[in-house]
């Protein structure tokens, strides 16, 4: 007899459920410890069966990705919404972002930095979706400082999110590497980070007030 159909929600689950293994095998040995036939032994399921729901590894990888895209904008919410201010928001975003990768670095370089099996990987709305959502939690919160009076912005929220993104990534990326090696502990660097930045931002705000020059990338 043929086999019954999954319905929609029993295919969500087993899909979730193939993530959710590669997840932990990404994190025990990265890339290189994914593979369909140890996924499949993870769960208990057939050789086959991952197959069935991701056509090849550079499909799992991107919906992995994807995943741990999701990962980094629930634990950028979750410390958000604990800070008490606008400006106490800002500090805990880039706290929690910078830690959440230094804790977990594999998850952080599946983000961020290419491999030979993510060179071939399928554009995917799924991904893209998610790496705008997590870029999103930051821009909020810079508009909501904007909003609140507290900060003086001389570009919009986004172009201020994406450079805050870059002071952040800067900081895991140098501690990932182990370069903070001169006397400086990212514990002291955070808040020198987040008010140099800001500093920086009101400055900008001052001198585009009388027509200050600005440095173009030629």
């Amino acid at each position: 007899m043929p086999r019954t159909p999954y319905s929609d929600e029993e295919v969500a689950t087993r899909r979730n459920a193939i993530l959710d293994a590669a997840m932990e095998l990404h994190d025990d040995g990265g890339v290189a410890a994914l593979s369909f036939r140890n996924i499949a032994a993870r769960l208990g399921f057939s050789y086959a069966t991952p197959y069935r729901y991701f056509a090849s590894k550079e499909a799992l990888l991107t919906a992995l990705r994807a995943r741990v895209f999701r990962w980094m904008e629930g634990i950028l919410m979750d410390a958000v919404e604990r800070a008490p201010d606008p400006m106490r928001k800002l500090e805990a975003l880039a706290g929690a972002y910078v830690r959440a990768g230094i804790d977990k670095p594999s998850r952080y370089a599946l983000m961020f930095f290419r491999n030979d099996e993510l060179s071939r990987e399928p554009r995917s709305l799924e991904l893209v979706a998610a790496k705008r959502d997590a870029l999103d939690v930051c821009t909020r919160v810079v508009a909501a400082a904007q909003e609140a009076g507290v900060l003086r912005l001389s570009v919009d929220p986004l172009t201020a999110a994406h450079l805050f993104w870059a002071s952040a990534h800067g900081m895991v990326s140098l501690q990932v590497a182990g370069q903070f090696v001169m006397g400086r502990s990212l514990e002291a660097l955070i808040p020198e980070m987040i008010a140099t930045f800001l500093a920086g931002l009101e400055r900008r705000a001052d001198q585009d007030a009388v027509d200050a020059p600005r440095y173009r990338m030629t």
